[in-house]
């Protein structure tokens, strides 16, 4: 929350852990600072890492990260320092706009159109009044500290359309370095003709600086909204291949617990009363059985005797058996 820093500073990841912030060298290079807060405890030092760019720097490491910051080299430093964290990003550009690196290459393609538009002498300009501006204001022509335009008046931009009737008006700078030699008749006349006043704000490093951010913005979220949509096929089909399994797994359960009712029946320990029922009516049932021989053998007066017998004796004893099982379970 850097008063200063916060203009030319946005959020790059949707969980607020990662920012860049822009700035200008004094030798005239942008660059963007990368900082990422580690998730966990508060005492963790923020990383913080150049990007877009090869550079070298005493505060650099090979992977462009700062090192040679000292409050953000351990976690005791960090919680030793007492810094905010707006405080430790602006002390970083700060450095690094006083003492700039020595920047090998533009890696981004957005980062080298902005070092572009800032590189390249305005058209309205002489040569001599280059010079004269570079003698009477030495700090103008590198970077001054003020930041860049705040990004969301370009965020909302249309997408189509760079002209300034339709852009959002950013934040005006303090300096205007185009303007600070420009004589007063030159001046006057992009006053009088609108067209060549027009043509003169597009070419304005603050502007360009904006458009090109806009659509380094823009290309991003294209992207990311074409890998989203390359996934949708992919997810629909796991979508109906994971709703038909859970109607699957839906009969299965529903077979499955019918067994397994049927199965607790089978394996449950009988009623005791249920089986006297049972074995009453079993007795009876033999006993009926062998009476039943006996009056077919009387009435018929004939047949063989000990085959009667054999039968008689057979259904008698299942009789007897089962009766006995039934005294046993009642006094039991």
């Amino acid at each position: 929350n850097d008063p200063t820093l916060k203009p030319s500073t946005r959020r790059v990841s949707a969980d607020d852990s990662t920012y860049d912030t822009v700035f200008q060298t004094k030798s005239g290079h942008a660059l963007i600072l990368r900082v990422h807060l580690p998730p966990g405890p508060a005492s963790k030092p923020p990383g913080m890492t150049l990007v877009g760019v090869n550079a070298q720097h005493s505060w650099l490491d090979s992977h462009m990260r700062i090192t040679g910051y000292q409050p953000i080299s351990s976690e005791a430093e960090w919680a030793s320092c007492n810094l905010r964290l707006g405080s430790a990003v602006n002390a970083v550009v700060q450095h690094l706009q006083l003492n700039p690196p020595s920047v090998v290459e533009i890696t981004d393609e957005s980062l080298q159109r902005i070092q572009a538009s800032i590189a390249q002498p305005h058209p309205q300009f002489q040569p001599e009044q280059q010079q004269t501006q570079h003698a009477q204001h030495p700090d103008v022509s590198g970077a001054s500290s003020e930041p860049p335009p705040d990004y969301s008046t370009v965020l909302h931009a249309e997408e189509d359309s760079i002209e300034m009737s339709v852009m959002g008006i950013p934040t005006v700078p303090a300096v205007f370095p185009e303007l600070e030699s420009m004589p007063k008749e030159d001046m006057q006349g992009l006053l009088n003709d609108e067209d060549k006043f027009r043509k003169f704000v597009e070419q304005m490093s603050a502007v360009t600086t904006l458009i090109d951010l806009q659509t380094s913005i823009q290309k991003g979220n294209v992207e990311t909204a074409e890998a989203n949509l390359k996934q949708e096929e992919e997810l629909t089909m796991l979508h109906a291949e994971v709703a038909a399994l859970q109607s699957d797994l839906r009969e299965k359960m529903e077979t499955f617990r019918t067994l397994e009712a049927k199965q607790n029946e089978l394996c449950a320990p009988p009623d005791r009363r249920d089986v006297i029922r049972k074995l009453t009516a079993a007795k009876k049932e033999a006993y009926g059985e062998s009476e039943e021989l006996a009056s077919l053998w009387v009435d018929g007066g004939d047949g063989d005797v000990d085959q009667f017998i054999e039968k008689f004796m057979e259904r008698r004893i299942v009789h007897h058996t089962r009766g006995a099982k039934l005294e046993r379970l009642s006094a039991a």
